[in-house]
């Protein structure tokens, strides 16, 4: 790597970790729970693996639900959103509502179910084929012949230490909070991963605590949770810009559509490219749509807006906060959170040297 790249090495100081809040105390049953890697799908429409993509790695509270239930289904789930609330936006808790009753419950359907809770990022609820969702109810101890007759708990537990427990989902808020505090903490205790996959899950759970799972809007209007949907397990390479910009912004645009043209087929795949506006307030999607469609953007290229408390959030992270959009800077950050490697560079610099970055950003130094 030429030595110009060598001093340009960024470092994102990982700091994290939640307030503590009181909670009232709670008794502990400990349970054996193998979470089955099946293919399920969220209120998105999305295609997510339960243990790879949902629970390895995390804390999770997890509760069984229909949405055609007139009992104990609204309060249970009026709980979970109490504390997940509680835990606030930098939380790395995940929460997971599973149907029991799969031949009514459509993505659409749990998506109008969770609307009224509002959910926040990190939380799935989960439908798919009858055989997966069944195998997913067994194993995680939700699964009823009859959906009525289904038992209010809420499954807690914690994946890097293997600890489990039952709460009533119908208790209140402050005893649930109280086991997923407890689930939170048993990862920090004695541990029999291999060195080299703990490391990474520590890396992991630092990197969501620093990125957050902050959700933006892209220039196709859909939504994403920051870290987990546009930063983890892959490189990105970030820069800042506003679509009313009459000084760099569209250059910068241009010459970065010619990086992503020299990168190929891997934007998209284990490349990701952002975009992050410093105007939300009259960037649209609509608005990022238009622009992007003169500048040549591609798919696997996300042009995000957002609430302005989200949108600032994710820019003082990543130092491209600014009062005025014009005074915006034009640093590209190039990183992979896997391995906790980025470097930054002036985001008109040749293109062969930011592809170079991109594809030797692991090697050793």
């Amino acid at each position: 790597m030429p030595s110009s790249w060598k001093s340009a090495v960024l470092v994102l100081l990982l700091i994290g970790g939640l307030p503590a809040l009181a909670a009232e105390p709670r008794a502990n049953t400990s349970l054996d729970v193998e979470v089955p890697d099946v293919e399920l799908v969220d209120q998105t429409g999305r295609t997510v693996k339960l243990w790879t993509d949902l629970v390895r790695g995390h804390t999770v509270a997890i509760n069984f639900i229909f949405t055609r239930c007139k009992t104990i289904c609204s309060p249970m789930t009026a709980t979970m959103a109490r504390v997940q609330k509680e835990l606030g936006t930098g939380s790395n808790v995940r929460f997971i509502s599973i149907t029991l009753d799969v031949a009514n419950d459509t993505p659409e359907r749990m998506a109008k179910f969770a609307e009224p809770f509002k959910p926040g990022p990190g939380w799935s609820f989960l439908t798919g084929e009858p055989a997966k969702v069944k195998q997913a109810l067994v194993a995680l101890g939700g699964y009823v012949p009859d959906k009525e007759a289904h038992r209010p708990t809420v499954l807690v537990g914690n994946a890097v230490s293997d600890t489990w427990t039952r709460v009533d989902g119908l208790g209140s808020p402050s005893t649930l909070l109280a086991a997923v505090r407890e689930a939170e903490a048993a990862s920090s205790g004695p541990s029999e991963l291999e060195p080299q996959e703990a490391d990474a899950r520590a890396q992991d759970a630092a990197s969501a605590r620093y990125f957050t799972n902050t959700e933006l809007v892209d220039q196709h209007g859909k939504t994403h949770r920051f870290y987990e949907d546009l930063v983890r397990g892959r490189k990105v390479l970030i820069n800042f810009a506003f679509t009313s910009c009459k000084g760099a912004c569209s250059p910068i645009t241009k010459h970065l559509a010619q990086v992503q043209e020299k990168l190929g087929g891997r934007v998209g795949k284990d490349i990701t490219m952002i975009t992050l506006s410093v105007d939300p307030a009259n960037d649209t999607p609509k608005s990022l749509g238009v622009f992007t469609q003169k500048m040549g953007v591609k798919p696997g290229w996300y042009f995000l807006t957002g609430a302005r408390e989200n949108i600032s959030l994710v820019l003082k992270k990543l130092g491209g906060y600014v009062v005025d959009p014009d005074a915006h800077n034009t640093t590209l950050l190039i990183g992979d959170a896997a391995t906790g490697m980025w470097v930054k560079s002036p985001a008109m610099a040749r293109v062969e040297n930011i592809v170079y970055a991109v594809e030797h950003l692991n090697d050793p130094r």
